[in-house]
């Protein structure tokens, strides 16, 4: 009888095979790999082709793989790759929601006839539903103010948003509004204050409740429908901020305030925000929480507004 040779000793490379040809089940795992590893620290090409005992050329296809299915792979200025993970994240082996949808992308279109496809699949949908769960809640009690709120657009109707919590002032209190319009996404609100007469921008997830007065607005020549900026202020003219920002303020940054990547740019050491502002306390919160880590460029009256709110 033939001795039966083992095929566990040794790898045998495959001369001659284009990189796209490598089997699905390897390149999957792989990723997941590579994604666990750019989540730990700082790795640069050569490192990560060491890690994996393959070659730097192999990696960079890896990444631009990555970049492709839109997962954010930073570099920092040594040229080393990363993937940011929030302080939530740390510690735990759990796939994140966004994880498993990419997982489940790659699983539907690079593995074919393999029988362990579909029970991955239905162990992924399981997962993905309870996270889901307090999404869900979330959205439908959003969903039912959008509701009303809308319906008081449309009618002309006055509303009181019941315990809403001010950031700004840190007090929770019944707030007598005239609904003007949505904001981006519908997270907010732009409503007509009835206490000050001022028009103003409300968080919808800070709205307690919304009460129906039946009563027809009655300051509508006040209205006016500011837009709203990257950090959710409005105002009536767009003033351009630009900021000389490290690592730390730029990816919090982009995570705080998403509506600011466009303006995002990297320069030889440092990174740069170039936008426009309706209102300077928005950003001047963001920029003060972390004053050591920017630098503000211009212009020179956002600049002694910061001096302003510090010597407070």
């Amino acid at each position: 009888m033939a001795k039966k040779r083992s095929t566990r000793s040794k790898r045998i490379p495959l001369r001659g095979v284009k990189p796209e040809s490598i089997i699905p089940q390897t390149k999957l795992l792989r990723l997941f790999q590579i994604i666990a590893v750019l989540k730990t620290g700082r790795w640069s090409i050569k490192s990560l082709a060491e890690r994996f005992d393959t070659s730097e050329r192999t990696i960079y296809r890896y990444v631009k793989l990555l970049e492709e299915i839109e997962l954010l792979v930073e570099k920092d200025f040594d040229g080393k790759y990363f993937i940011h993970s929030s302080e939530d994240e740390l510690g735990t082996s759990e796939f994140t929601l966004e994880e498993m949808k990419l997982i489940k992308k790659l699983i539907q279109t690079e593995v074919d006839n393999n029988p362990l496809k579909e029970l991955l699949l239905k162990k992924l949908s399981l997962n993905s539903e309870l996270d889901k769960v307090p999404n869900l809640i979330v959205n439908a009690r959003r969903g039912k103010l959008v509701e009303q709120l809308s319906q008081a657009i449309k009618e002309k109707k006055q509303l009181v948003l019941r315990n809403y919590h001010s950031a700004n002032s840190s007090e929770i209190t019944d707030r007598l509004v005239e609904p003007i319009g949505f904001g981006d996404n519908y997270q907010t609100i732009m409503a007509l204050d009835t206490k000050d007469k001022q028009c103003k921008q409300f968080k919808i997830d800070r709205i307690g409740d919304i009460n129906e007065t039946g009563k027809d607005f009655q300051f509508e020549n006040l209205h006016q429908k500011n837009t709203t900026d990257i950090f959710g202020m409005t105002g009536g003219k767009s003033t351009w901020i630009t900021l000389k920002m490290q690592m730390r303020s730029y990816l919090l940054l982009r995570e705080e305030h998403p509506l600011s990547i466009p303006y995002l740019e990297k320069r030889d050491d440092h990174y740069q925000f170039h936008g426009p502002v309706s209102n300077f306390d928005g950003i001047a919160r963001f920029v003060m929480g972390l004053i050591d880590d920017i630098e503000v460029v211009a212009p020179e009256e956002f600049r002694q507004h910061i001096r302003h709110k510090i010597g407070q």
